[in-house]
């Protein structure tokens, strides 16, 4: 038989073929440029009066993998200087009370807080020689750690929702929480009248939906951050000014801000529902944003991790689904609803299974006219 013949060489040449595959990659991987890259949020870290001078905080992570040589350091605050604005002018300088190891990117306490309570803010900084990625450090200082029993005394405002429950704080502007609750309520509309699976995986799993007044007031929080899951707790923040209630419904026209209310809570419902109801559309997804980010329709921002992609690409295509990205193109083709079923037919399937289509969202919000 002519496998008989096969020389006993034969396995070792595969062998020597995948090693110099195996190594043209590493090869290619070493000469690419890497530039670090690091969230592009933010990491917090506790200082309380009991933290000695010299102790070590924690660390920063890159979010993906890097071989080349890394160097931390600390950046002052510059108000705006972030991406997403969490710096802002009056801030605390965090280079003041804190280092960073050069080598290590573990954090450590150098001078004790003037005051308590205070928030310390800088940003940190990772360079190699392909370039440097920042992000937000933020230390918060309390007089003593915070108590479980404490950690949802901020809320004071709470709305229960078929599936989702809605927590805000005080200086929350209560016709905002209204309508992020009815967003929600619509969102799930569809499963509550098909199979219910999505609305009750989330309930079971006690989503919530945190909504502060502003960034600093959730800083304010952090008790509710390191309590939530002793609590049992599955939340996503959301604040007061990122509540748009026109934009959805003009379109996502010029002069206004996006609202982020359909994003963020796309993206609880996903992850405390979708994904546990329907695996197999989650598989489906995966394969659809891999696919997307392949073709350039789908760009992930620098400091978002691999795995959030999907999540991410399940909520911005939503947001075409419903005609908030109308002033956009895609290969010469406007990001209409009608144009995602053409440039991406299977996330349009998808969104289609899942909630319910741009007419009937709007006439359960109420916005029939709009259409």
């Amino acid at each position: 038989m002519r496998f008989e013949s096969i020389s006993i060489r034969a396995p070792f040449l595969a062998l020597l073929i995948i090693l110099a595959v195996v190594l043209a990659a590493q090869l290619t991987i070493a000469g690419t440029p890497q530039k670090p890259i690091l969230t592009d949020e933010f990491d917090r870290f506790l200082v309380t009066q009991e933290t000695q001078i010299g102790e070590v905080l924690g660390d920063i992570e890159l979010i993906f993998p890097n071989s080349k040589k890394i160097t931390w350091s600390l950046v002052p605050p510059v108000p705006g200087g972030d991406r997403r604005n969490y710096l802002k002018e009056g801030q605390l300088d965090a280079t003041e009370i804190v280092e960073i190891d050069p080598d290590t990117a573990e954090i450590r306490l150098i001078a004790e807080p003037a005051s308590f309570p205070a928030h310390y803010y800088a940003e940190v900084r990772a360079t190699n020689e392909d370039g440097f990625m920042e992000q937000v450090l933020i230390i918060i200082a309390l007089e003593e750690t915070p108590r479980e029993e404490d950690a949802l005394d901020i809320f004071t405002q709470r709305i229960e929702t078929p599936g989702l429950t809605f927590w805000a704080t005080e200086s929350v502007d209560p016709a905002k929480i209204e309508y992020a609750a009815k967003v929600a309520e619509t969102l799930l509309l569809k499963d509550r009248q098909g199979s219910g699976k999505i609305t009750e995986y989330v309930k079971q799993r006690n989503a919530v939906m945190t909504i502060f007044k502003t960034f600093e007031e959730r800083n304010t929080a952090i008790s509710f951050y390191m309590h939530r899951r002793a609590l049992g707790i599955r939340s996503q923040d959301l604040e007061d000014e990122e509540i748009i209630p026109d934009y959805l419904r003009l379109g996502g026209p010029e002069g206004i801000r996006r609202d982020a209310s359909v994003e963020e809570i796309t993206h609880l419902i996903h992850r405390g529902g979708i994904m546990q109801a329907y695996p197999e559309v989650q598989e489906r997804l995966e394969k659809a944003t891999e696919v997307a980010v392949a073709r350039g329709f789908y760009r992930p921002q620098d400091g978002l991790p691999e795995d959030d992609y999907p999540d991410e690409y399940l909520a911005y295509a939503l947001d075409i689904f419903y005609g908030a990205r109308q002033r956009r193109t895609f290969d010469g083709m406007q990001l209409t609803p009608e144009n995602l079923q053409k440039i991406d037919p299977e996330i349009y399937e998808i969104l289609s299974f899942l909630f319910p289509s741009r007419e009937e969202f709007f006439k359960e919000m109420g916005w029939e006219a709009d259409l």
